[in-house]
């Protein structure tokens, strides 16, 4: 009978559910680069804790860039939610709309920007999960 308990109180028990909702609207926005809008849903410190991947929601306003970079060890994957664009992956550069899937390789400069008539949704999903020490800005845009 104690171990039931056990397993009951561990599904049960704050911070420890074995799955958790939450609405867009509940998860606040940062401001990372002049034009855009970040909200990270999913990873280290973020409002669904993480330890194996991280999920982010981005905004570009029309005609606006995201700064080139890179991740040292992370794969991102970009889908393209909403809205058109333009993504640089090294120096291939490709047109993007909703529907779009990227994949960007770890140490790859890449950078992304919403089309001048149409802003740009997205969301990013990296392995391992997003940290500071791991993301590196790059000169260009």
């Amino acid at each position: 009978m104690s171990l039931r308990y056990g397993i009951f109180a561990l599904l049960f028990a704050p911070g420890l559910a074995a799955a958790q909702v939450v609405h867009p609207e509940h998860v606040p926005a940062m401001y990372p680069a002049p034009g855009s809008t970040l909200q990270e849903f999913v990873g280290i410190g973020s409002v669904l804790l993480s330890t194996h991947q991280s999920i982010a929601l981005f905004t570009l306003a029309a005609g606006t860039a995201y700064p080139e970079s890179y991740n040292k060890a992370s794969e991102e994957i970009y889908l393209i939610h909403s809205g058109k664009g333009t993504v640089w992956l090294g120096e291939d550069k490709s047109s993007v709309q909703a529907g779009d899937i990227v994949r960007i390789s770890p140490r790859l400069r890449h950078h992304i920007a919403a089309a001048e008539d149409s802003s740009l949704t997205f969301y990013a999903i990296s392995a391992p999960p997003f940290t500071a020490n791991d993301y590196v800005q790059t000169q260009r845009h």
